[in-house]
């Protein structure tokens, strides 16, 4: 066989051997497509079904919340005379719904499991930093302090960046047994001509899942989504 046969046969084979990948690769997400839509198979009663949506709604508000106040805007604090730093190391928080951190504590204990619920009131970003923390004025009454490191030298929260809105959000629970249940969430895109944090019809969607599970009686999810 000439050298020119040879190369020409080599080519061919390569090329084939790429199709053949391209198409098993192509099998491939189809399969994993078609095991995900299929994969919830459980059908609950009625009245767990029921039970289970209501459930979800509570704790998908919540989680909203708490992303919001401790990821995305934080809550409002009052600033130190002649922009200096507070003493103790914590800004106090100015909010009609959170007076106390026993609110907070409330909020995040009836919506995440005790494991997830003390990561968020403690260690969320992972830096050893409670976000907020109980505060006591000189008059003995309680309030909440936000800690300095959240704040940045223009005295607005450390935010992280997200680039999807919660208003309007859709979301599809799952059950995968009786206690427990999958809660696939869909956002928009945040427009950022917006002020108040309104989605926008342009732009991909963002799908999250959240796992819902049943213990000692109470629904809890088991992580922050966002």
């Amino acid at each position: 066989m000439s050298k020119k046969n040879t190369a020409a046969t080599i080519a061919t084979i390569i090329v084939a051997v790429l199709a053949i990948a391209t198409t098993l690769f192509l099998l491939y997400q189809t399969s994993q497509q078609q095991i995900q839509e299929t994969s919830y198979t459980f059908v609950p009663s009625a009245e767990v079904e029921e039970e289970m949506n209501m459930n979800a709604v509570t704790l998908i508000k919540n989680n909203c919340e708490v992303f919001r106040i401790y990821l995305q805007y934080g809550l409002s604090h009052q600033e130190e005379p002649y922009g200096n730093l507070p003493e103790d190391g914590y800004y106090t928080v100015i909010s009609d719904t959170y007076k106390t951190m026993a609110d907070i504590e409330k909020l995040v204990n009836e919506t995440f499991i005790e494991k997830e619920a003390k990561r968020i009131l403690t260690n969320i970003n992972g830096d050893d930093i409670a976000v907020y923390a109980e505060e006591t004025d000189d008059d003995g009454n309680k309030g909440i302090g936000l800690d300095m490191n959240m704040v940045d030298e223009n005295g607005r929260f450390k935010a992280i960046e997200y680039g999807y809105s919660w208003a309007n959000a859709k979301f599809t629970p799952y059950p995968k047994s009786n206690t427990e249940c999958d809660i696939v969430i869909e956002l928009n895109p945040l427009d950022s001509a917006s002020a108040d944090g309104s989605s926008s019809a342009e732009g991909e969607t963002k799908q999250i899942t959240a796992n819902m599970v049943k213990a000692n009686g109470q629904w809890r999810l088991q992580k922050l989504a966002y």
